[in-house]
């Protein structure tokens, strides 16, 4: 048997691609019902936009698999605008760009008004912008992984944790616990510096005046940005998580017509962080377990090719992606410029 402990999209995906490539007797042990996790709460940003080479590569791979399923998980292509408010904040877009440009991607530096005509935009010095970014839902994403992992032959035990006879069964056991990954590590023997860090969405709207097509907008100096949804804006950032102020201060300076007094909704969920902001992907310390977590926020974007890559290597194949860098015994820390 083949474990996999987490069934949100780490683990669904890892299972799906298994089955997909031959394996059998593979089971999803979970004990929460399905979205429960980091998924179900997630804003649903799909980004090439990295400053390293691997997570630009991830995401690269892993579009196809959105595009495919534009209509069933709501991916549309609007990009991601980074604009930038300080000569730092410039400089940085700048240095992005040419990293960016040179890994292949279509970088763009278009008038921010153009493209979100609701911005306030007259101190801003700079712009970065890919239209192969874009947005989606994440639990219709959760939905398809499974929905495809059991049409292929994959065993779904929500509501159950792995019992200690089913990990004593288990030739091979993936951990991809999210959050809960350190812990569940903890229980097989195995170290997984894995701690979750809270972070908040407020809803604001809806309002009748947002166009059709909003990129997601980030502002590279503060980190606060938004996504449209259902004509309304979805807003994550810094700060006090559960302070609506000092969003709406933000959105007051740059798009004071959704400066709305009060969220319609507001919710927070985890960022399952380690120390490099790059997940923890490949064999551990022990020969059999093998970790699939702490993902730091580009977990659903880079669910698809994570997938493919780790079954491959589970099955002894190679990964159509070299992940190696991610590997869980990794002594050297990774570095993405863009990581919030």
């Amino acid at each position: 048997m083949i474990a996999i402990l987490g069934g949100g999209v780490a683990g669904a995906s890892v299972a799906r691609s298994l089955a997909l490539r031959g394996a059998r007797d593979i089971v999803i042990f979970d004990p929460r019902p399905p979205g429960q996790g980091s998924t179900g709460a997630a804003l649903g940003g799909f980004r090439t936009q990295h400053g390293s080479e691997v997570n630009v590569r991830l995401s690269l791979a892993s579009r196809d698999y959105f595009a495919a399923r534009a209509d069933r998980i709501d991916f549309q292509p609007v990009g991601y605008l980074y604009i930038a408010e300080t000569p730092g904040a410039a400089a940085e877009l700048e240095a992005r760009a040419e990293v960016q440009g040179a890994l292949g991607l279509p970088i763009e530096h278009p008038d921010p008004a153009a493209l979100v005509p609701f911005l306030e935009t007259a101190d801003l010095l700079g712009t970065n912008y890919c239209a192969l970014d874009g947005v989606y839902r994440p639990p219709l994403v959760l939905d398809c992984y499974l929905e495809e992992a059991r049409a292929a032959g994959v065993e779904l035990r929500f509501g159950q944790s792995a019992s200690p006879a089913d990990l004593e069964r288990a030739a091979v056991v993936v951990v991809a616990a999210g959050a809960w990954s350190a812990e569940a590590g903890g229980g097989l023997g195995v170290r997984l510096e894995v701690n979750p860090v809270q972070r908040a969405i407020f809803r604001v709207g809806p309002f009748d005046w947002l166009p059709e097509r909003v990129p997601v907008t980030l502002e590279a100096g503060s980190g606060y940005h938004f996504r449209e949804l259902d004509g309304r804006l979805l807003l994550t950032g810094p700060g006090d998580q559960h302070d609506y102020g000092h969003f709406r201060d933000w959105l007051l300076r740059r798009a004071p017509r959704a400066a709305v007094d009060a969220p319609e909704l507001h919710w927070t969920g985890n960022y399952e962080m380690t120390a490099d902001h790059h997940p923890l992907v490949g064999q551990t310390e022990r020969e059999n377990v093998w970790a699939c977590c702490g993902f730091s926020g580009h977990g659903v974007m880079h669910s698809p090719a994570i997938g493919e890559s780790l079954a491959a290597m589970l099955l002894g194949e190679t990964p159509p992606v070299d992940i190696a860098a991610l590997s869980p015994l990794r002594t050297e820390a990774l570095v993405d410029r863009t990581q919030l």
